[in-house]
C-alpha cells in the first residue's frame, strides 16, 4: 500500500528537520507512540501501540535512516511485530521540508506492507485509519514547532485521584454491627410462679 501527502508548519526547515530527528518529540507526536530511543546515528527503536477496525495491535518496532540530505530529505526503513497478534509491519518512507514562506512544507512519500491479521484488514481500513493518524501528528507536530516538544501528561494511578484529578476519598469504614438487646434472664422464683399459673390455666 502507498501513501503521500503534504503540509505546512509555521517554523523555519531547519527546525522542523531537526525536530522529526529528535526521538522525544517524535514520540511525543506521533500517535500510539509508547516508546522511542535514538541508539546511535542511524538507528531508533520503539513500541507503537494502535488500534485499526477494533484490532490492537502493540509492536516493538526497529528504524534505520538509510539516506539523509540534511536538512531537505531523510529515508527510512520501520519493521515491527507483534508477536501476540501474529503481525508484522514494514514501512519504507521518505520526507522532505523546503521553505514555504514564513513555514515549512513537509512532504511524505511512504509504502506499508502489512502481515498476518493486520494485513486482512483492507487497504480502505487502514487508509481511513492511517488520514486520522496523520491529522492528530500534524497537530502535535505544529504545536512542537511553535512552543517545543508536546509533553505527554504522567500517568496517574488507578484508585490515586478521581477524573477530575481530585484525590479520591478514603473508603468509609464499614458500619458497626447493632448488637442486639441481652434476654431479660428470670429468677428461679419468677419462672416457679409461671409455672404454677400455667397449670392453674390448664
Amino acid at each position: 500500500m502507498k501513501f503521500g501527502s503534504s503540509f505546512t508548519v509555521p517554523a523555519a526547515s531547519t527546525t522542523v528537520f531537526d525536530l522529526f530527528l529528535d526521538a522525544p518529540t517524535m514520540r511525543a507526536c506521533i500517535p500510539g507512540c509508547e516508546e522511542l530511543e535514538r541508539t546511535d546515528e542511524t538507528h531508533f527503536r520503539g513500541r507503537l501501540v494502535n488500534t485499526i477496525a477494533h484490532v490492537r495491535f502493540n509492536a516493538a518496532f526497529s528504524a534505520e535512516i538509510v539516506g539523509l540530505d540534511a536538512p531537505h530529505e531523510v529515508r527510512a526503513v520501520l519493521q515491527g511485530e507483534d508477536q501476540r497478534l501474529g503481525s508484522s509491519i514494514k514501512v519504507q518512507a521518505t520526507l522532505t521540508v523546503q521553505p514555504d514562506g514564513d513555514g515549512s512544507l513537509v512532504t511524505y512519500a511512504m509504502e506499508l506492507a502489512l502481515w498476518g491479521k493486520l494485513g486482512r484488514l483492507g487497504e480502505s481500513i487502514v487508509q481511513r485509519r492511517t488520514v486520522e493518524v496523520e491529522r492528530q501528528f500534524v497537530e502535535a507536530f505544529t504545536r512542537a514547532c511553535t512552543a517545543g516538544p508536546v509533553e505527554l501528561p504522567a500517568p496517574v494511578s488507578v484508585g490515586a485521584r478521581g477524573s477530575e484529578g481530585a484525590v479520591s476519598a478514603p473508603p468509609s469504614a464499614p458500619p458497626a454491627p447493632v448488637r442486639s438487646a441481652p434476654e431479660r434472664r428470670m429468677s428461679p422464683l419468677r419462672r416457679l410462679l409461671a409455672w404454677f399459673r400455667g397449670r392453674g390455666a390448664r
